[in-house]
This record gives structure tokens, sequence and C-alpha cells, in this order.
């Protein structure tokens, strides 16, 4: 901050550096009766001059700016999918200046992308856009239409479907189905070791993951706060488990999907991986087991709407009931 000097005169002045002319550094000075009042004017000409140096930049590069601001704080596979997103979809605007940036222009940029994209693709791509412009140009806004939500009505796998892959798999790949069946995401199931098995119960606390240079990486922590929970295991996929050191399964989740691909398509079974999840909460609802036991055991956030946080707390007691119901619902199938 500029400290501003008495004058002769009894005026204050303060100097604010402005640019560099041939060689030499060019200053704007301000003038004013007290010190505080020089001294605050050429503060507010700093920042604008700030403010005017940010926007400068191009798009391209208040996004790049963005993504290494956020490394810091973010996962490194949201991380890596920003950098996805910046190399395949701003060529058309990264290199507009951020100052003559228009909502015509977003909105032009928007209606390109959902010609190819998903709405939810590109719902994701202007959610890195957006935060990167206001972190450099926060006085900047723009009014766009993002293109309308697809409705989809996905079908959960039957049983007789569940039953088929599981009687028709591997073991190793059998664990792979169990898991699933009991909610697991795919990074969880790579994730989990026997050291994480206490009794019945499997404590679901880790994920693998994709680093930023597209490595296989084991992160201590769940894909979200939620995910961190505990599984009871039916007395079949405990047996089939067994006992060791380690991880689990020992295998990356591409290598999952592809066991999991060549085994449905040997069944004739045209479901996902990540569709036995859907299983588990449609089976869920099905038993009649609450919303919020459901979310406890699969690692969703529990929906405030539906019971407030003091009832919660008190039926709490009832968890293990629903646990136990759950397992041997899910013993039976397998």
């Amino acid at each position: 901050m500029a400290t501003a000097k008495r004058l002769p005169s009894g005026q204050y002045r303060a100097l604010v550096y402005s640019h560099t002319e041939n060689g030499k550094r060019k200053y704007e000075s301000f003038t004013a009766p007290t010190k505080a009042e020089a001294e605050m004017k050429a503060a507010k000409f700093a920042n604008n001059k700030q403010r005017r140096a940010n926007y400068d930049l191009t798009v391209g590069e208040a996004i790049d700016g963005y993504i290494q601001a956020k490394e810091g704080v973010l996962s490194p596979g949201t991380i890596r999918g920003y950098d996805r997103m910046r190399r395949c979809n701003f060529a058309t605007i990264e290199q507009k200046k951020v100052r003559s940036l228009t909502s015509e222009d977003v909105q032009l940029f928007i209606s390109e992308l959902s010609k190819e994209q998903s709405p939810k693709t590109v719902k994701n791509i202007y959610g890195l856009l957006k935060p990167s412009l206001a972190l450099y140009a926060p006085d900047l806004t723009f009014r766009v239409t993002l293109p309308a939500r697809q409705k989809k009505r996905p079908v959960s796998p039957a049983v007789d479907d569940v039953r088929a892959l599981y009687e028709n798999a591997s073991d190793d790949v059998k664990i792979r189905v169990a898991l699933a069946v009991l909610g697991l995401r795919r990074g969880e199931i790579c994730a989990v070791k026997y050291e994480d098995i206490n009794g019945d119960m499997l404590h679901v606390h880790a994920d693998i993951i994709q680093d930023k240079n597209n490595n296989w990486v084991y992160k201590d922590h769940t894909k979200t706060v939620d995910g961190d929970r505990y599984v009871k295991l039916p007395p079949k996929v405990k047996e089939i488990i067994g006992t060791g050191t380690g991880y689990i399964v020992k295998c990356n989740p591409p290598a999952i999907t592809s066991s999991f691909t060549r085994l449905r398509k040997k069944v004739g079974v045209n479901k996902r991986l990540h569709d036995m999840r859907h299983f588990f909460a449609s089976t869920a609802a099905v038993l009649g087991i609450p919303d919020i036991y459901t979310a406890d055991m699969g690692g969703w956030n529990r929906n405030s709407k539906v019971l407030k946080e003091v009832y919660q707390n008190n039926l709490d007691a009832m968890s293990d009931y629903y646990s136990d119901m759950m397992a041997d619902h899910i013993d039976g199938i397998l």
C-alpha cells in the first residue's frame, strides 16, 4: 500500500506505480488534504489496475489459473477431469479476452457444445468456466441458458439377472459382483482390504482413483464424506472373500469393468457393474427399509427433507435391524 507524504503546501501525496515506458517506471500521483484520503485514492487506483490486468487475461489463461489455484484443495480425479475439459472443449473461446466476453459469446459457446455433448457434460463444462472467470473478474455476470436435463428412468437389474451373473462368475469376479450388489462403488471395491473386515462388518473408507498423471492411486477417504460407512457382509459373501492380507480385490477399476463386461456378455445380461448399486437401492426400497438407513448403508447423503435430524438420531438404534435384514436377503439371492 502506498504511503502518503506531506508536501510543503500542506497537502498529502501518494505515488503508485502505473507502467514502464521506454525503460522508465511511471507513477500516478494522488493528492488530498489528508493523509488517509490520499492513500485511499492510491489504493483504489491500485485495485482497479490489478482488476484491469485480470481482465486482460484470455479465457484460457483464466481457466488454467483457476485449475492451478485449486490443485491443493480438490481431489486429483477432479483436477484430472478439469484438465481434460480444458484441453478438449474450450478451443472456440480460449483466446478471447475476459474483458470482451459477453453473454452472447458464452451462450453461443454453450449452444455449440450442446450439439455434440449431453446436457450433463455441458453443465460440467460451464461449471468450470463460470468460477474461472469469477476468480479473475468477479464483477462480470452472464445470462445464459443451459440445455434442459434429459429425464431418464434407469431400470434396476432383476433378481434373476443378479443371480445369473453371480453363479456364472469365477471366484475372483464373484467377490466383485457381491461387493457391488452390497452397494460399493467400483473404486471402493478396489480399495477394500482384509484389514477392513472386523467380524462380519466391512469398513468402507477408501477409494482407488486416477491422479492428474493418470496413475491409479489409493486414497484413504471415499468419494464423498457420507461414503465412509460400515457394510454388513452376508455369510456367503464373507465365505467367498475368505481371509488374507492386503487388498481383497487385486486389480484396478478398469480391470473390474473389463471382467464384468466379459461376464455379462457370457450370461446375456445387458447391465453395467454400477447398475448393481441401483439394485441395492431398489431392493432396499422393496424391503421397506427407510431411506435414511439405505443412505447410511450405501454411502449416500441423507435426505434432510425425509426426516428431521432429531428423529434420525432417535431412530439410529434401528440401524442394526435393517442392516441385518439387507444382509440376509442378499445372502439368500447369492
